[in-house]
């Protein structure tokens, strides 16, 4: 410990702090307002930004629980100019212009939430503004707003500990409170013996019976098949000259189900298992390939490589995320492990809208392009270099040009969603070397 200097006058540092606090509130209202304008003109859309909250995150370094309370703070202070005042002048924190903004304060009355905000703590103003909440919502009113709100986050913290967060509905969380009461009991009934008495008894048990509960599902009648969730399979329609590029605006439908774009038969076959009729005036001439396009061994091998969503500054795991062929499987793009990058649901659909592109360099490195032709991020580590015995169509183009710019692989600008394959899946035998981005 370090021994406090004699000479240090406490008072006056603790003045100097506060008025640093002042400077640095009035800095963060003036961002966080910027930030809500940024908002209101969809300034963050392009290169594949799911909104303004993922654009700050991103692009500047915030946690999405803070970048989402700075521009909730934001879109509060330009709505409600007394409470925005207060802000500016260093008086409210970002945590309490949050907590002011989730549809407790009106026009007619933010000058009395603004005083009760200066004089209270944050966890002081948190009970106030759900007691004001719970005033104005009764009945059904109130039961709908608590469905729109239900919500559950699990993530793994920087000590490998898996955390949950969420919030139900009333009559919902009795029934995930009567499951784990009742898992309790059978977990006190057997009387086990912990060999690490953990610090709080009566939560570690109710994690234990929610462990419990989770391994009675799983122990299911054919729950637990496979290790991974096996791919949708799509029975697809498809005329003879869409696939040829012959007439882009062709016949093509799911079987038994609505048309689609030739765009989206392409976005269809990354990650699905897809079987194709091909016709002709109507009339079947023949049958295309039928294959799961990522085999459940590669997927695995692909989620460990990855690790997580090959977009840069998104941190989905890779377990759930689907496999993007780089080179298009409807145009001959092999399954292999360099030609398949993990992209989470968003960032697959992004790309496939046209909202970035992605390059591959001779020596296997990966370049997100925007439209403008701007690279806004790179996976390195050559991963995806394509092998020598498997040239690509463009490969010629390439050494017949003057320097070593990589062509610019496209898919098919569609958008697709497919339910998320369940984490917890396999990895493969022996972990591949990290990609690093920048």
């Amino acid at each position: 410990m370090i021994a406090l200097s004699p000479d240090v006058d406490v008072h006056a540092l603790k003045e100097r702090i506060h008025e640093r606090n002042v400077r640095i509130q009035a800095l963060t209202a003036e961002q966080a307002r910027d930030l809500a304008l940024l908002d209101e003109l969809d300034g963050w859309r392009g290169d594949g930004r799911r909104d303004c909250v993922d654009w700050v995150s991103c692009e500047l370094g915030w946690s999405l629980p803070n970048a989402r309370a700075l521009v909730a703070a934001g879109q509060a202070a330009r709505e409600l100019p007394e409470l925005g005042d207060a802000f500016s002048a260093g008086d409210l924190s970002v945590d309490k212009m949050r907590l002011l903004a989730a549809g407790v304060v009106t026009p007619e009355d933010e000058g009395t939430w603004v005083q009760t905000a200066r004089s209270s703590s944050p966890a002081e103003l948190a009970r106030r503004c759900r007691e004001a909440r719970n005033s104005q919502r009764t009945g059904p009113e109130r039961d709908r707003a608590q469905r729109a709100q239900r919500h559950l986050h699990a993530w793994y913290d920087e000590e490998n500990m898996f955390r949950i967060s969420g919030a139900l509905p009333s009559y919902e969380g009795a029934i995930v409170q009567i499951a784990l009461h009742r898992f309790e009991e059978r977990l006190r009934d057997a009387n086990r013996i912990d060999l690490d008495p953990p610090a709080d008894p009566g939560g570690a048990r109710k994690a234990d019976a929610l462990v419990w509960i989770c391994d009675a599902v799983l122990a299911e009648s054919g729950a637990t098949d496979t290790p991974c969730a096996p791919p949708a399979q799509i029975i697809v329609h498809a005329g003879y000259d869409v696939l040829t590029g012959a007439n882009p605006n062709g016949r093509c439908h799911v079987e038994d189900g609505p048309a689609l774009s030739a765009a989206r038969l392409r976005q269809l076959g990354c990650d699905a298992t897809v079987k194709t009729l091909i016709e002709r005036d109507g009339v079947a001439i023949a049958d295309g390939r039928q294959k799961p396009t990522v085999p459940p061994r590669m997927k695995r091998a692909v989620r460990s490589r990855d690790g997580v969503c090959g977009y840069p500054g998104c941190a989905v795991p890779a377990t759930r995320c689907e496999a993007h062929h780089i080179d298009h499987w409807f145009d001959g793009g092999p399954t292999e492990l360099w030609n398949i990058l993990s992209q989470c649901s968003h960032h697959h659909d992004a790309h496939h809208r046209g909202e970035f592109d992605i390059y591959r360099t001779l020596a296997g490195d990966l370049k997100f392009v925007n439209p403008d032709g701007e690279v806004f991020g790179t996976l390195t580590a050559g991963q995806w270099k394509r092998p020598r015995t498997k040239p690509g169509p463009d490969e010629a183009a390439v050494r017949a040009r003057p320097t070593e710019q990589p062509p610019i692989l496209r898919s098919a600008p569609v958008s697709r969603r497919r339910p998320r394959s369940r984490p917890g899946c396999g990895s493969a035998a022996s972990p591949a070397p990290t990609a690093h981005r920048s």
